[in-house]
């Protein structure tokens, strides 16, 4: 056995020295095509040209590489006594092939230099380099790199690299415990199958107690609870930041208040019985006068006397005098007293303009008025402004 390794150990180095001496014969094939070449175009010279000195040493050091490869593979067949034979067999015919395909380029260049010349003068160059040249040592350096990498493997697998490494994802992949999910996380617990191990002693008439934590959701949400608490304490009742909810209320229902007067100044129309108030400008006066003659006049006449309905002049109301009682009896009206209600026919603003009118129809006299009606009605008025009177009410209840 030993024997046999030594002729296989001695076959190799012949391979390696005929593949090294292939190299040689190929390198010094193209320095006499260089120095052909120099004589009639001595600018072009292989020798001088950095591209094809740059994939001469490329080529060089792949060549070295192979070698200590087929060193590493030589010592590890030593452990696969079975394999030994087969590696070494295709290592040799390795080496032997890439000697023919070297020796191939060689006499291929050798007998045809003068035809790769004029060639290379016609065809278009590769950083100086001719086509034909550019390619062969292309494909020298891809076949090297194969044959590097093929004997690269081939160590791994004998050196048992690989396995070792299949065995120990096999391993880490039996021994690893599932990562739980975020859900699985926050629902922690402890199974089912292991609550022995967390009994306690107690026994309460059969039902025994469980030393089980609460789930992290539960007490992560009661941590947060704890320090918006603590938040909420400084800015609100220590460094007064915050406004409390009856604060609040009470800003909210004095902006709302500012907001509606604001609004019915801009918006006459929102006048009910319950703000109306009595006018005085002529403007609004005479606007009354002429809603009264063409809606009112035909029954409480045309200077308030009264007619069908009652007097409108004198100390006497039936629904009381004020201008909201006004207002109020004209939106909605009488209809058992055969008094209709206006506020479909007119607009608010209509309605608190004709009520004005009438109440500066008291104490007018007019002829032929109607006998008194209803309740005398008093009223003590304050002028508050040019075009507002507050009026204070009183009422005496006056049997007719």
């Amino acid at each position: 056995m030993k024997n046999g390794s030594i002729t296989h150990k001695r076959a190799g180095i012949m391979n390696t020295k005929a593949l090294f001496g292939s190299i040689l014969l190929f390198l010094i094939q193209s320095a006499g095509f260089a120095q052909e070449k120099a004589v009639t175009e001595a600018s072009s010279s292989l020798l001088y040209n950095p591209l094809f000195i740059g994939l001469l040493a490329v080529i060089i050091i792949l060549l070295v590489v192979i070698m200590v490869l087929a060193d590493v593979l030589k010592a590890a067949a030593h452990h696969k006594r079975e394999l030994e034979r087969k590696k070494k067999q295709g290592l040799s015919a390795s080496g032997q092939g890439l000697a023919v395909l070297i020796l191939i380029a060689a006499s291929s260049g050798t007998l045809s230099a003068q035809t790769v010349a004029q060639q290379a003068a016609e065809q278009s160059s590769y950083g100086g380099l001719g086509a034909f040249i550019f390619y062969l040592m292309l494909s020298i350096i891809a076949f090297e790199l194969f044959v590097a990498w093929m004997l690269y493997k081939t160590a791994m697998q004998l050196l048992g690299v690989e396995e070792r490494k299949r065995q120990k994802a096999e391993a880490k992949a039996k021994t690893a415990v599932k990562e739980p999910s975020f859900i699985e996380k926050l629902n922690a617990s402890v199974a089912i199958e292991k609550e022995t191990d967390i009994m306690l002693d107690h026994n309460y008439d059969g039902i025994q107690e469980l030393d089980n934590d609460l789930p992290p959701w539960w007490k992560y949400g009661f941590y947060l609870t704890i320090v918006i608490s603590v938040i909420y304490l400084i800015h609100y009742h220590v460094i007064n930041t915050g406004k409390l909810q009856q604060a609040e209320y009470e800003d909210q229902l004095a902006q709302a208040k500012l907001d509606a007067e604001e609004y019915r100044k801009k918006a006459s129309n929102l006048v009910d019985e319950n703000n109306a108030t009595l006018l005085s400008d002529k403007e609004s006066l005479t606007s009354g006068e002429n809603i009264y003659m063409d809606n009112c006049a035909a029954c409480h006449g045309k200077a308030g006397q009264g007619g069908v309905g009652p007097n409108l002049t004198d100390d006497y109301w039936l629904h009381s005098g004020g201008i909201k009682d006004i207002f109020k009896t004209i939106k909605f009206g009488w209809p058992e007293k055969g008094m209709k209600a206006w506020q479909q026919d007119l607009s608010a603003k209509q309605i608190h303009e004709v009520s004005s009118y009438i109440k500066s129809l008291h104490g007018s006299n007019p002829a032929n008025p109607k006998e008194a009606q209803g309740e005398l009605y008093k009223e003590e008025a304050i002028v508050a402004d040019s075009s507002q009177v507050v009026v204070k009410d009183t009422t005496q209840l006056v049997h007719n």
